[in-house]
């Protein structure tokens, strides 16, 4: 009889083991995909404050996406006094247009350099960098924080020129 019930207790753990490995695995496997999907339409994320944007390079193509209405990109880069241009196209049609904006880091929030509200299509920012230093590019919904209803990725695509 002890070796009937301990058999059977064996068992039961084994079996209980086995139902929590199987039960814990497609969550994991559900983030990792969750992921492999944010990396495929942004791979720059998480960019959404400039302590955790990548910096960029001038005269390189860069790829990236707003996810969701909460969603805003930023791309930090060093420059030196001169001439700054923003080429930027969107990649896809969506009722929601695009704000952007150059800004120097600071203290805070940072200095707004030049803004351009709005943007339904290609468009380019022409900048004057000021003075050298570390500065960043600022990208998202017109109508983030405002609209709750859930969007589609909006892929884009810029290419920054400047004195570096």
């Amino acid at each position: 009889m002890k070796k009937v019930v301990i058999s059977l207790l064996t068992l039961a753990v084994a079996l209980s083991a086995s139902a929590s490995a199987f039960a814990a695995e497609p969550a994991k496997n559900m983030k990792s995909s969750q992921k492999a999907a944010a990396s495929v339409t942004d791979p720059y994320e998480p960019n959404d404050d400039p302590a955790f944007a990548p910096y960029i390079n001038s005269n390189t193509s860069y790829t990236a996406a707003i996810d969701h209405n909460r969603d805003a990109d930023f791309f930090n880069f060093y420059a030196k006094p001169g001439d700054f241009t923003l080429a930027f196209s969107r990649l896809s049609a969506s009722k929601h247009t695009f704000n952007i904006l150059v800004r120097k880091q600071g203290e805070t929030k940072g200095e707004t350099i030049k803004s351009q509200f709005g943007i339904k299509g290609n468009t380019t920012l022409s900048v004057n960098i000021p003075e050298e230093g570390r500065y960043y590019i600022f990208i998202v919904s017109s109508d983030a924080g405002f609209d709750t209803t859930p969007i589609n990725p909006m892929p884009y695509t810029f290419k920054a020129f400047f004195n570096q």
